[in-house]
């Protein structure tokens, strides 16, 4: 690679982009490969979605499914899309960032306890759009992975896109405001997210035949953000986060992926996240915002509150139209669009979205859930 293409979109770089479509990552080691209970936990906790069916066993034993359950989203860890030590998720292009755009989530069923996953991860697609936030051109690129378990049974599948950016022309263009864009909070109003916080409720049971189309999917609370919380998720998917020999190993096949600090010491480009400086300096933006799939995880909690302990989330699908910057509190939405039976499931579609605490929304979406009737139980084969 030329020094004159570092950074930047060329038309070379996207013809050696689309070479790879279809093609996956030899090599890589998927960053997890099996759903324990510490598993589980630390997906709970890394989303702050404290559902009993995945914190409490005796719960959980108690429930339809016999055992604990992973959160939805967990899935999306067990592929090799992301591993320490790789290049990350997206590929190609050295030195032009990229921001997560969109997201399709679908699921035959559930994660479990003792359940072993490998997955088939490869380059989906590659196109070119103009885009003002970018100085004129970005690139997007869809990746796909399809996941199995050790009987080799099909699990689910994501579909995940990433903008590709110039770092030069977003920091030049300004497009999102200066450092007064950020939030900031009173003791008082703090207490106040600590109390809807403690007043919260999920819904155990949902039954399809109570539903009715225009009702409200349950309105999850989170924030306001910090660095902690977002190192906090980013940990549990493996992006990124990686230092001393590990670092400078992935800088020997990637050179071009890391960037300086202050100290002049090479980091991942990753801390956009979480280092304010950083994010304004190289993306002209107020400051370090949040990563998609976090965002998404928190989407999918507002619907699985709402579904209850028998349902399945069969699909989300979401844009991300905004970031969301440290200090920016969100509040999770949805509501029943339709209620319909199709090849014998009692399903119900959502339409789902984000606003942020000035009231621009962030994220808009559609899900579909399975749901129980109030005549039909559960077989023993769904456990």
């Amino acid at each position: 690679m030329s020094d004159d293409s570092y950074g930047k979109i060329t038309d070379e770089g996207i013809a050696g982009l689309r070479a790879r479509v279809g093609t996956g990552f030899a090599g890589r080691q998927p960053w997890r490969t099996e759903v324990t209970r510490d598993t589980i936990w630390h997906a709970a906790h890394a989303m702050s979605d404290m559902n009993e069916l995945y914190t409490d066993p005796e719960y959980a034993r108690q429930s339809r499914w016999g055992r604990l359950v992973c959160p939805w989203l967990a899935i999306s860890a067990f592929d090799t899309l992301r591993a320490v030590g790789s290049a990350g998720t997206v590929s190609g292009l050295p030195g032009v960032h990229s921001i997560w755009s969109g997201s399709r989530y679908e699921w035959e069923r559930p994660l479990f306890e003792g359940d072993r996953i490998h997955s088939k991860s490869y380059l989906k697609d590659v196109i070119e759009r103009p885009s003002s936030f970018g100085g004129g051109r970005s690139l997007y690129q869809a990746y796909e992975a399809l996941y199995f378990d050790a009987d080799n049974r099909y699990v689910g599948k994501k579909i995940d896109t990433w903008m590709r950016i110039e770092r030069k022309k977003t920091a030049e263009t300004r497009k999102y405001g200066g450092s007064e864009r950020l939030a900031k909070w009173t003791p008082e109003e703090i207490e106040q997210f600590r109390d809807y916080y403690r007043s919260y409720k999920r819904t155990a049971v949902r039954y399809w035949d109570d539903v009715v189309e225009g009702e409200a999917a349950a309105k999850v609370l989170k924030g306001p953000h910090t660095g902690t919380a977002e190192i906090a998720l980013e940990a549990y998917f493996g992006f990124y986060l990686m230092g001393n020999e590990v670092a400078y190993r992935a800088m020997d096949k990637h050179p071009h992926l890391f960037v300086p600090n202050e100290q002049g010491v090479p980091e991942p480009p990753q801390r956009v996240h979480w280092d304010m400086a950083f994010a304004q300096k190289t993306l002209g933006l107020p400051g370090a915002y949040d990563l998609g799939l976090g965002r998404l995880g928190w989407m999918c909690q507002s619907v699985t509150d709402w579904m209850g302990d028998e349902g399945v989330l069969r699909m989300i699908d979401v844009e991300y139209r905004g970031f969301l910057y440290l200090g920016d509190v969100t509040w999770c939405c949805g509501k029943v669009v339709r209620k319909y039976e199709e090849n014998g499931k009692a399903l119900v579609d959502l339409e789902v979205w984000t606003d942020n605490h000035l009231g621009e929304r962030t994220t808009r979406g559609k899900a579909t859930v399975e749901l129980p009737k109030r005549h039909v139980q559960a077989s023993a084969g769904d456990r």
